[in-house]
């Protein structure tokens, strides 16, 4: 349950009141279930006038309304615990989550837990039977009656070795059969060529996020294209200001821009973007190329999840670009669609491999789309593929998303003053050099049928960002991976504040999941495409040491993301 300020003045019980709290529940229903995994969307929403405060100004919880009885269980209906086992574990439980009763098919989560939640209800069960619960074990088995099950059984990432049984995956044979391609995915027999450049009018999908605020600013300033930019929002308007902001957010926003650029409010899983049939053909008829950039990027949600915007919506950008006029895609995919395997392992700028060693939701669906592009580019319609490893901050500005799993663990080390052991090599993408190749290669038309590894300056080991941190200003302590797990958990059983907290699904107490980096992989990915292809160009990528390093931090210090540094080593 999640309770919230209402956005109205409410008239006692008025129909139009109650007709607007349900719309906004409605709304916030949606926005959670866009945000977070399944298991962690409140199964119900109430409604107050006005948060109940104490003097220091946070929410009074005890002054919260309670929620009757009867209406404290989850869709499944209340089954009463039976066992000593399944009624301690239920006291914990209702306890923690302050509900009048918990039965044992009631989902922990629809119940109002969250990561933190969970911390606590483990240190609960821990000081209560001495049993060890991982927050990733409760994630997978949110129940009373399931976690009873597991409890003294063995930690399960062994069993998700190699992606067998993996939370978020589908099975490699299920994945094959996602990647094949729609067969009316191919153009039309009337449609007109592809053009040759230049461009007149471009589309670009995912033009609110991070990376397509630079790819805006790349595209705008290397072509004299319209831009059409797909958003999610209500109307062209609305479509148009949230993509000026992003610009704005990261200092990349000029005066003129909005000249250049219309907003098109739209939705990547929805058949046709879910735009009238006007606006969808004047697109096919209009655009000329399309870079496709839009995606769900989370890593703590399972492969269904983000099919419907990962994997649909690209088949739908796909659709489009055979329609009316052959239109070339290119596609920001990612270093993540590769297997991790131990060792080193060469991966060349081809056709991605096949399916096994590929798990995690969110590395499952860019392989689904990459696949899908070489499918598209055999049945006639141009493609490329751009592959960057994790999108850092720019190397020009240091501006950096605050939202990404790496900046969150960064952070996170930082607010617990310790860092992890973790034997992985990071592949740092700066996300202007990113944009700038791909604006680049697409805007010049020339390399269709092509994939490009986008690695960054070079590897980074996670011991050497840990250096890095230390010698810009942030020592942390080195603890081994289970010693730091236990600081991380417990600093959330406390309810510190802790950037991390949110991914605690995703850190097992002996291992972090595999998806987030395998122990041992050394990589190497070839780039002769990238090179060949901007020879000349003069866009070159910054290594990730201590120059990009202390610019990334200068910029989280300047927007308080971070707190402000101790004295820092000399070089």
């Amino acid at each position: 349950m999640s309770t919230v300020n209402a956005p109205v003045t409410p008239t006692a019980n008025s129909p139009l009141t109650q007709a607007s709290w349900a719309a906004f529940r409605t709304g916030l229903r949606e926005f959670a279930a866009g945000q977070l995994p399944d298991a962690m969307v409140p199964a119900r929403f109430v409604v107050l006038p006005e948060l109940p405060k104490l003097p220091n100004g946070k929410v009074d919880r005890g002054r919260l309304p309670a929620v009757a009885e009867d209406d404290t269980t989850g869709v499944a209906g209340y089954v009463a615990p039976q066992t000593p086992q399944e009624i301690q574990l239920a006291e914990i439980w209702a306890d923690v989550l302050g509900v009048g009763r918990v039965g044992v098919k009631d989902n922990f989560f629809e119940l109002g837990g969250d990561s933190l939640a969970g911390a606590q209800l483990a240190a609960r069960l821990r000081a209560a039977t001495g049993a060890r619960i991982s927050l990733r074990k409760l994630f997978d088995n949110p129940t009373v009656e399931r976690l009873v099950r597991q409890l003294g059984s063995q930690d399960d990432t062994a069993a998700h070795a190699g992606g067998a049984g993996h939370p978020r995956s589908i099975s490699g044979e299920d994945l094959a059969a996602e990647a094949l391609l729609p067969a009316d995915v191919v153009p039309a027999p009337d449609a007109l060529p592809a053009s040759q450049g230049p461009y007149g009018c471009v589309l670009l999908t995912g033009g609110t996020g991070y990376t397509g605020a630079f790819l805006m600013r790349e595209l705008l300033d290397r072509s004299s294209a319209r831009l059409y930019v797909l958003v999610r929002s209500d109307s062209p308007g609305q479509a148009a200001a949230r993509v000026r902001a992003a610009m704005e957010l990261y200092g990349v926003w000029r005066d003129g821009d909005e000249k250049r650029f219309s907003g098109v409010p739209g939705d990547l899983a929805r058949p046709y973007f879910g735009l009238d049939r006007e606006t969808y053909l004047r697109l096919a008829r209009d655009v000329e190329m399309i870079v496709h950039n839009g995606a769900w990027s989370s890593y703590a949600l399972p492969y269904r999840r983000l099919k419907p915007v990962n994997v649909l919506g690209t088949q739908e950008v796909l659709r489009l670009a055979a329609r009316h006029r052959v239109k070339p895609v290119h596609y920001v995919s990612s270093l993540a669609v590769y297997p991790g395997r131990p060792g080193a392992h060469r991966w060349a700028e081809d056709a991605v491999t096949g399916p096994e060693g590929v798990v995690g939701g969110y590395r499952q669906t860019k392989w689904v789309g990459d696949r899908m592009m070489a499918q598209a580019h055999a049945r006639g319609l141009p493609t490329c593929v751009y592959r960057p490893g994790q999108i850092a901050g720019a190397q020009t500005t240091g501006a950096c998303a605050t939202d990404t799993f790496l900046n969150a663990t960064v952070k996170g080390c930082v607010q617990l003053g310790a860092a992890l052991e973790f034997d992985v090599f990071l592949e740092m993408t700066p996300v202007d050099f990113c944009a700038a190749t791909v604006a680049h290669v697409a805007l010049g038309g020339q390399w269709h049928g092509t994939s490009f590894n986008l690695p960054g300056g070079h590897p980074l080991a996670w011991d050497r960002l840990v250096e890095l941190l230390a010698e810009c200003g942030h020592p942390l302590r080195r603890l081994p991976y289970a010693d730091w797990y236990a600081e991380l958990t417990a600093a959330a059983e406390r309810g510190e504040e802790n950037e991390l907290a949110r991914f605690l699904p995703l850190f097992g107490p002996d291992r972090p999941a595999e998806d987030l980096g395998y122990r041992g992989s050394r990589p190497v990915f070839e780039t002769a495409n990238l090179r060949a292809a901007l020879a000349g160009s003069g866009i070159e990528c910054l290594p990730p040491e201590r120059e990009l390093i202390g610019r990334y931090l200068d910029y989280f210090e300047a927007t308080q993301y971070l707190p402000a540094r101790a004295e820092r080593t000399a070089p």
